[in-house]
């Protein structure tokens, strides 16, 4: 049994989904249609600190494709970005000296942004490459998360150099899904497909600009702090993933909180302190297990309903029923027979 333990860690900030769903509903889009799934409330979209996983971020992009089922669309919005949108990593780019300095920043801590992709920065002759890689989801997550970051380069470069900016090259490592000539329009340079890697390309020129709110001191404390909290991610990442290891590892038999805690050597108040300011919860934590599980078990045995109820830990079938519809919309007769 396979589970993408990583698509649980808890790493995209609010405000990108809060993003989305804003823009969402200025094209006509209901908020609750684009969140449909993903477990947050409009209620959640406020709590700036709030971090969510991986597993929520690419349901609400899934809601959003469907929905819009334009991949036209994304291009024609006109981008919107802000150095306040990167938090503390967008002030420790614009006060770095140059602007090499700062892609550098943006690479090294590229995480604190919820990136779904691993960030390479190479220089190759004259251009210096910005190179994806490591994609976490399918096509149509591919393509948003891709042409998203890359319209966003743009004018990001623009506020950091305070002057105009253009790349000299996009590259995309699938084909076209709409006219070449909305791409273009959409980039303002070179666009090509089917490449190896999707990359974003610049004058290599452009490296020893100086930027507009270089400020050495403000750099040196902000790369600090990126540092400090990109630890203390990975740490409370992890408390997550452990927890879902203990659950899977004795289907059936889930432990209560108080064992879990003492399993991992904490206390069960700070247990439950930690993962309320992650935004979640150990019922939270365990639904899900329970939800993975549950389909995995339509998807790839003949257990039958009530056998996988008991399995879960359910005292009555009809629970695990209103459970899974609750989950994921429909029942487990329907679910099954769909996925099998």
């Amino acid at each position: 049994m396979i589970h993408s333990y990583s698509l649980d860690k808890r790493v995209i900030p609010i405000g990108m989904v809060a993003s989305l769903t804003h823009a969402m509903e200025q094209a006509g889009y209901s908020p609750e249609a684009v969140l449909a799934g993903t477990g947050l409330t409009l209620e959640d979209l406020s709590k700036h600190e709030w971090r969510v996983s991986y597993r929520q971020r690419i349901q609400q992009v899934e809601n959003a494709i469907n929905l819009v089922n334009d991949p036209g669309f994304w291009l024609r919005l006109p981008p919107n970005v802000s150095i306040s949108d990167f938090g503390l990593l967008g002030y420790a780019m614009m006060s770095s000296a140059t602007l090499e300095k700062a892609v550098q920043i943006a690479v090294k801590y590229h995480k604190m942004a919820g990136a779904m992709f691993e960030l390479s920065f190479v220089e190759e002759g004259d251009e210096a490459v910005l190179r994806l890689d490591h994609m976490l989801a399918g096509s149509g997550i591919n393509r948003f998360v891709v042409e998203d970051l890359f319209r966003g380069i743009t004018p990001l470069i623009e506020i950091l150099l305070g002057k105009t900016f253009k790349p000299v090259k996009i590259a995309f490592n699938y084909g076209p899904a709409v006219a070449l000539s909305e791409y273009r329009a959409a980039f303002d340079c070179e666009v090509l497909f089917d490449q190896p890697k999707c990359e974003y390309r610049i004058d290599a020129k452009w490296l020893s600009e100086p930027l507009a709110g270089a400020d050495s001191s403000t750099a040196e404390s902000c790369e600090n702090a990126c540092r400090q909290l990109l630890a203390q991610m990975e740490i409370e990442a992890d408390l997550v993933s452990r927890i879902c290891h203990m659950l899977l590892s004795t289907p059936g038999e889930f432990p209560r909180l108080e064992a879990i805690a003492d399993r991992l050597s904490i206390g069960t108040r700070t247990l439950r302190r930690r993962l309320k300011t992650l935004g979640t919860s150990y019922q939270k934590i365990l639904d899900d297990v329970k939800k993975q599980l549950a389909m995995e078990y339509l998807q790839t045995t003949t257990l039958s309903v009530q056998e996988i109820s008991d399995l879960l830990g359910y005292s009555e079938v009809t629970n695990f029923r209103r459970a899974f519809v609750k989950w994921a919309d429909i029942s487990p007769y329907q679910y099954r027979k769909a996925h099998t």
